[in-house]
């Protein structure tokens, strides 16, 4: 299956080549699946996932950010599958980052000192 970034379906729509465009829920959110004439790509995200190297679906937790990304495309039809949808899972499927929140802590200690010395 291919991939496209954001740039490359802009593209492939100014083209013309984009014969259709599916919402398919995974778990919690939503991939989109965009039907083209050389056959059926993901949209995917620019950054490459540090693991894999490989960039990974684009996710929209919310439905309503997708259609407003096909709007501004002007594409303005698509189908909703809601086949694998799990709403419930949003609240496991959100990935803790211990690195950040520890990064955020020791900048937040270090605005603290700097405050702290020039009173």
């Amino acid at each position: 299956m291919q991939s496209l970034t954001l740039e490359q379906f802009r593209a492939t729509h100014d083209a013309g080549a984009v014969l259709s465009v599916t919402l398919k829920a995974e778990g919690a959110a939503f991939e989109m699946l965009v039907e083209t004439r050389r056959g059926i790509a993901y949209l995917v995200n620019t950054r490459k996932d540090r693991v894999t190297g490989e960039r990974p679906p684009r996710r929209f937790a919310d439905p309503r950010k997708a259609l407003v990304l096909l709007r501004e495309l002007s594409i303005r039809e698509a189908r909703i599958n809601v086949e694998n949808w799990r709403p419930d899972e949003r609240e496991y499927q959100r990935q803790p980052r211990p690195d950040r929140a520890e990064a955020m802590r020791a900048a937040h200690a270090a605005l603290g000192e700097r405050a702290r010395k020039r009173i």
